[in-house]
């Protein structure tokens, strides 16, 4: 009798194994899994819709306050989907903005306001905010000083996947630190970097080569870099 009592025992223990190995790979794959997908969420992106259907679904638009560069209060205006514009002609009294504050991954325009004053909403045409590096006015360890705002802009949806992401040429712009003198620098960039105070590295892409240029802030002067090849 205890034989066949050890052996329901041995075979119980056997199916309760089974049951947690179980548990423990659907626990494991469902990591995974949700890994992928969070990945595939945080990419910076905003569907673009046509203007000729901008009657048909208009964007639904969010504020957020983020932050604060001297006496001018930042929040940023997040939404889902852009209305692409027709055409676009650069002016001082357009803007742009994104990320050293933490800007949402969508975030499509940025609002500058000081106490009893009018804001100022930076774009008249939403567009995408890739990248913001604000004015800094002292060095640290982790960043250079910088006397103008540097903003890096998606507004046109470039390689036609439906969306306006940092995967589309860009537009490079500065501005004072309260949003005013905006001035274009440069269209259809990759991407830049602080390398030094007050100094941008650019790069754009042509269909064979990375071509990279330097950018003074304090004079506006920009130097293309002899980055060629001689065999």
């Amino acid at each position: 009798m205890s034989t066949h009592i050890m052996g329901f025992i041995e075979k119980s223990n056997k199916i309760l194994l089974f049951i947690a190995a179980i548990i423990v790979i659907f626990a494991i794959g469902k990591d995974v899994f949700s890994g992928f997908f969070k990945k595939d969420y945080s990419e910076p992106k905003v569907q673009v819709i046509d203007h000729r259907n901008a009657h048909k679904e208009k964007p639904k638009l969010e504020k957020k306050y983020v932050g604060q560069i001297k006496d001018v209060h930042i929040l940023e205006v997040t939404s889902d989907k852009i209305i692409e514009e027709q055409s676009y002609n650069s002016n001082a009294e357009m803007m742009v903005v994104s990320s050293s504050l933490n800007l949402s991954s969508n975030a499509v325009n940025l609002m500058f306001t000081k106490p009893g004053e009018k804001n100022l909403l930076l774009f008249e045409n939403n567009a995408l905010i890739v990248d913001f590096s604000p004015t800094q006015s002292k060095e640290t360890d982790y960043r250079h000083i910088l006397s103008k705002n540097i903003y890096s802009v998606a507004r046109k949806d470039t390689n036609k996947d439906g969306f306006l992401n940092q995967n589309d040429m860009k537009e490079l712009l500065v501005s004072e630190y309260d949003g005013s003198n905006l001035k274009s620098v440069m269209n259809n960039i990759e991407g830049y970097q602080v390398i030094k105070n007050e100094m941008l590295l650019i790069y754009t892409n042509t269909k064979s080569e990375t071509l990279y240029y330097t950018f003074d802030v304090l004079s506006g002067e920009i130097i293309k870099l002899d980055t060629s090849l001689k065999l």
